[in-house]
């Protein structure tokens, strides 16, 4: 008794501990389920969960059963692109930077890029619609802050789609926006973000538009810049990235993405051979092309589909400990005992009485000339008078 209220005191010590919701709504569903967890590192985060005689570290939606050189496959951006583009799906060209005059001359073949860093998420370093040579070299020294290893690929427009994928099942999807702003007719662009980002701190203060050299450079791509002033009701997009941590709308629509996408994300996810995958689809309305643009093998498990997902990857883990089968054990065993028991003492030893007792078809013929009736098993008396046929049609019920 002392020991399950420690841990139980532990655990509820523990789990406020930790500072993501990506990690809360993972922890929340487990304890939930009965499921230990053990926080190593709340920042991180890194914890362990925990049931009866098993453990399993985690980082975010990452486990210890995804092998070292499978996520490094996934995480970095250029070895997924070269992976994927192998196996025939459809991705953008990209080269690995290595020298300014093969970057240049990827530009000019392809005359709009995008920069990012090799292995960083979040919208991080990434510089989007890169046009011009200066805008390129700017753009290369930016993400090389975020990473050693750079990538210059071709720029391909569409919206937004991760699909996420939990043992080789779509379980849900969400579409990305980019950031924008509502003009009142007085605020200048720069007031109305830094009101924005205010709102933001209530709810997830990751959500915030950086205030940054690529904002000003997207603003300046559609002819504005901080202190534009739009007229009210005016929706300004702000950024040309449609990350969740730079600002970006996240709309969940796993019930409206379409078969093609999720038959390809099912295919990737058996491909890398993981448990838990996000792929992020570049879809493009107007000619209905798509591009697989980066997989996320460690994929934070948030709002809105966040819930869903967390239920999911917790029925993958331990699947001992889901609701509907820790619920379902002993109803079912007290129904079929149930069940067992009337069926002896009524129905079925009164169907195979008549069955057994005459021997097939000959011996149906027999029983109807000896006029035994299919209720003779539960009638003692009519027992009496054929003690031979009675005791066959007493041992059949039995068996």
């Amino acid at each position: 008794m002392d020991t399950a209220r420690l841990t139980q005191d532990n655990q509820s010590a523990i789990i406020p501990r930790v500072k993501t919701v990506y990690t809360t709504t993972i922890t929340q569903e487990a304890r939930r389920r009965g499921i230990g967890i053990e926080v190593i590192d709340a920042e991180m985060p890194i914890f362990i969960l925990k049931h009866g005689d098993r453990k399993i570290r985690c980082y975010n939606s990452l486990t210890d059963r995804v092998g070292a050189v499978t996520f490094h496959m996934a995480h970095d951006k250029h070895l997924t692109n070269v992976f994927l583009a192998r196996y025939g799906f459809p991705v953008p060209r990209q080269i690995k930077y290595s020298r300014l005059d093969k970057a240049m001359a990827f530009l000019e073949k392809y005359k709009s890029l995008v920069v990012k860093p090799c292995r960083e998420w979040g919208g991080r370093g990434v510089a989007v619609a890169v046009t011009t040579m200066a805008d390129l070299k700017c753009a290369i020294e930016r993400a090389r802050k975020f990473s050693e290893d750079v990538v210059v690929e071709q720029y391909v427009e569409g919206v937004d789609h991760r699909l996420i994928v939990v043992d080789g099942c779509f379980v849900a999807a969400i579409r990305r926006e980019p950031a924008f702003v509502v003009g009142n007719g007085v605020s200048s662009i720069r007031y109305l973000i830094l009101q924005k980002n205010m709102r933001a701190c209530h709810t997830d203060a990751s959500n915030k538009i950086p205030l940054d050299a690529e904002t000003r450079r997207n603003l300046a791509a559609f002819g504005l810049n901080y202190n534009s002033v739009p007229r009210k009701g005016k929706i300004v997009q702000v950024r040309l990235t449609s990350n969740y941590h730079t600002g970006g709308a996240v709309i969940e629509s796993t019930e409206t993405e379409s078969a093609d996408l999720v038959r390809e994300a099912q295919k990737i996810a058996r491909l890398f051979d993981v448990p838990v995958i996000g792929v992020d689809f570049l879809v493009n309305s107007k000619t209905g092309r798509h591009w697989v643009i980066e997989l996320s093998p460690d994929l934070a498990i948030s709002p809105p589909e966040g819930g869903k997902v967390a239920r999911h990857f917790l029925d993958y883990l331990f699947p001992e400990a889901k609701p509907s089968a820790i619920s379902a054990r002993p109803i079912r065993t007290k129904r079929r005992g149930k069940r067992k028991k009337n069926n002896m003492l009524t129905q079925r030893p009164a169907r195979n009485a008549t069955h057994n007792v005459a021997g097939g078809r000959k011996g149906a013929k027999k029983a109807k000339k000896a006029k035994i009736h299919v209720n003779a098993l539960v009638q003692p008396k009519k027992i009496n008078h054929r003690p031979a046929r009675s005791a066959t049609a007493l041992q059949a019920g039995r068996h």
